[in-house]
C-alpha cells in the first residue's frame, strides 16, 4: 500500500505544502499549494494561514496522508514540535506554543506521526540528493529572513546553528541577512526598501543595491573564512530567498573562497524530498 507524507516548508516570510508519495518521492499532481506569511502576526493569525494551507494539500490529495514533516526555522524543540523562537525578528507571537498538538488536532494526525526538522537540514538534504553529493562533506547555508547552516556527512545531516554563531559585534544573522543587509541600506542612504527583493528590482536603487551586496559579500567571506573552512568540506551549499540575486555576491565570493560553491537548485520539489527521506516508514 502506498504511504503518503504532507511535506511542509515554513520560511520567516511564507509557507508551502506539498503531498509526497514515499516510495517514489513524487508530489501528488494538485497539492502544491504556498503562501506569504506575516511573521510578525498574532499568533492565531498565523496558525490559521498555516492550517488553512495544510488543509488545502490534504484535502485536494484525495489520498490517506498519515503522516507530516515540517521543515522550520530554529530555535526549536524539534522533538517535541514547540517554538523556541525568541527575539529572532520572526514567529515571536508562536514562543512555546505546541506546533504537533495543534497540527495533530487540526488534521486529525496521530501526534507520534509528526516531524519537525531544522529548515537548513531539510534544505541540504533536498540539495545533496539533487547535485548528487551522497559520498562528499557538504556544508549548506540559507540566505534569508536569517542565516541557516547544516552539515552532510555519513549519510546524516545536522544543524551547525552558524546563525547564533559570534561574530563581529553580534552574531553571524546580524550580518548576513534581510535585517543585516537593510540595516546596512537604512545606514547609508534616504533611499530605503522593504525587502532584499525590492532592493534587486529597484532602477531607483542601483548604487544602494551594489553597496549592500558588497556589504554582504565582505561579511559571507569573513564568515565562511572563519566557521566553514576550518571544517574542510568538499562543496558549499548556497540557497535562501536572497542566493537568487547570486550574481551579484557570487563571483567575488569564488575568488576568495577556495572550497567549490555551488548555488541552490531552487526547486522546492528537493526540499520536500529531503523531508520525505527524513522519516523511516
Amino acid at each position: 500500500m502506498n504511504k503518503y507524507i504532507l511535506c511542509v516548508d515554513i520560511g520567516g516570510t511564507h509557507i508551502s505544502s506539498a503531498v509526497i508519495e514515499y516510495d517514489t518521492l513524487a508530489i501528488v499532481d494538485g497539492t502544491y499549494f504556498t503562501n506569504p506569511v506575516d511573521s510578525h502576526a498574532d499568533k492565531d493569525s498565523i496558525l490559521n494561514n498555516w492550517n488553512q494551507l495544510l488543509n488545502k494539500s490534504i484535502t485536494f490529495s484525495q489520498v490517506p496522508v498519515e503522516w507530516i514533516v515540517v521543515s522550520i526555522p530554529g530555535p526549536f524543540d524539534y522533538a517535541n514540535g514547540i517554538s523556541q523562537m525568541d527575539g529572532m525578528h520572526k514567529y515571536q507571537d508562536l514562543l512555546h506554543v505546541d506546533l504537533k498538538t495543534n497540527f495533530s488536532e487540526t488534521h486529525q494526525i496521530n501526534y507520534d506521526n509528526i516531524y519537525f526538522i531544522n529548515d537548513a537540514q531539510a534544505y541540504l538534504l533536498g540539495e545533496v540528493h539533487h547535485f548528487g553529493f551522497a559520498n562528499d562533506r557538504v556544508v549548506g547555508i540559507t540566505l534569508g529572513t536569517g542565516l541557516g547552516s547544516a552539515l552532510f556527512e555519513d549519510a546524516e545531516v545536522k544543524d551547525l546553528n552558524f546563525g547564533s554563531a559570534n561574530y563581529r559585534e553580534g552574531i553571524s544573522e546580524d550580518y548576513i541577512s534581510t535585517r543585516g543587509m537593510l540595516s546596512y541600506l537604512q545606514s547609508i542612504s534616504e533611499n530605503g526598501a522593504e525587502n532584499v527583493k525590492e532592493l534587486v528590482d529597484s532602477q531607483e536603487l542601483e548604487q544602494e543595491r551594489l553597496a549592500v551586496f558588497s556589504y554582504l559579500t565582505i561579511h559571507l567571506i569573513s564568515f565562511i573564512e572563519q566557521y566553514i573552512l576550518p571544517m574542510s568540506v568538499d562543496y558549499l551549499v548556497i540557497g535562501g530567498s536572497i542566493a537568487k540575486a547570486h550574481s551579484l555576491f557570487l563571483p567575488q565570493l569564488e575568488q576568495s573562497i577556495s572550497v567549490p560553491i555551488k548555488i541552490s537548485s531552487f526547486d522546492e520539489h528537493n526540499l520536500f524530498k529531503g523531508l520525505a527521506k527524513t522519516i523511516q516508514l
